[in-house]
Order: C-alpha cells, then structure tokens, then sequence
C-alpha cells in the first residue's frame, strides 16, 4: 500500500516539474525512481521516510514561487511568515521593529504551521515578543514538517508541565527524531506511562525512538 503511495507521489512530482521550465533532466530522475519503487524490497521504515521526502519535495514545488535567497523560503512562504510574525510582534512593538523582527524570523524557513501552534502555547505565560521569538525557533529546519509530532508531544508534555515548558520539550523531541517517528512515539509512550509521570514517559520515549 505504501509503495503504491510513493509512486503516486512521484508522478505528481513529475506533472508538476512539466508545468514550466527546463526540468528534463528532473522529470528523468522521478522516472527513474519510479521503476526503482516498483521493485523495491525495501524496509517498511525506509518505505516510510521515503514518502516523507516526496512530499516535502510536492510542497516545495507548488508553493507560490521560485526560491527568492531567502534561506531558502519562496516568496510565497516568506510573505505568509512575515505577515502572521509581524502581526506577533506589532502587538509590542513599533512597526520598525516589528517588521525587522519578522523578517529575521522568517529568512530561515520556518514551518509556519508549527509556529503558529507554539506561538498560542507561548503566548499563555509570555509577551508577544518572546512568545514569537520562541515559536520561531522552535520551527526551524528540526520541526519541518512535524506539526503532528509536536502536537502529541506537547500534550503529554503539558499534563506535567507549564504550557511554555511543554512546548520546549515537544520541540526539543521531535527534533530528535524523523518525521516517520510518531508511531514508535505513541507505542513506547504508552508503555512508559504505565510506571512514569507524563513528562518522563514522553523523555524515554524519545530517547528510545531516537536510537
């Protein structure tokens, strides 16, 4: 099942390569991983984490725009970041200010669905300006593409934890392990949680997933 997952993947990688530009050496390489996937014996973790990366790759290709030397960010990504950032921190500072902070934020590449979680999480005990500061942080290159993870984390976390500590730890965790590292999370969870409090459940969990 998962391996009929991976192709289609592929071929939608390939129609969207065929929209513009001179891709053909791109649209080969998704054919060649195509006929690679149809025989492939590969573990179920391997099968896993290579749809993982495909889809990282359909997100990048239909995002608003080519790369703008913004960290890597489209100029559709950027200006989705820098308008909910700038709105964050306009809260306490002056346009100026705010708008320097949310660019700073958002050159980098920040997952904005998991800055926008960990912004509310931190804004229950800290100032607009710290609570962006942190969601931004905490969405950078080890959090892409792990807002479920980190969700799930920051629950269990939060049931031992303050809400800004819960967060730290989610964050701190998921960027410990791949993006496929959720069900190993939930499994070993439950487990520790039997003998543990919540918080050091989730800590072996992680540190156990993470091997």
């Amino acid at each position: 099942m998962l391996k009929h997952v991976v192709i289609f993947s592929l071929i939608a990688v390939q129609v969207v390569f065929a929209i513009e530009g001179d891709v053909s050496k791109v649209v080969k390489l998704a054919n060649t991983v195509k006929s690679v996937a149809f025989a492939s014996e590969a573990s179920q973790e391997n099968i896993d984490e290579a749809e993982a990366k495909l889809r990282e790759v359909i997100e990048l290709l239909t995002s608003q725009s080519s790369s703008s030397g913004r960290g890597g960010s489209s100029q559709g990504e950027f200006g989705s970041c820098y308008d909910f950032a700038y709105q964050k921190y306009y809260i306490s500072l002056s346009s100026s200010n705010a708008a320097d902070k949310a660019s700073a934020a958002c050159k980098v590449g920040i997952d904005l669905e998991v800055a926008k979680f960990l912004y509310e999480k931190y804004y229950i005990s800290l100032s607009a300006v710290n609570a962006m500061d942190k969601a931004a942080k905490g969405a950078e290159k080890g959090s892409r593409g792990k807002l479920q993870m980190i969700k799930y984390m920051y629950e269990k976390y939060y049931i031992s934890l303050n809400s800004a500590n819960a967060a730290d730890k989610a964050v701190e965790g998921a960027s410990k392990l791949k993006k496929n590292g959720q069900g190993c999370i939930e499994k070993l969870y439950a487990s520790y949680y039997v003998s543990q409090s919540a918080a050091n459940a989730m800590n072996s969990a992680v540190t156990s997933c993470a091997k």
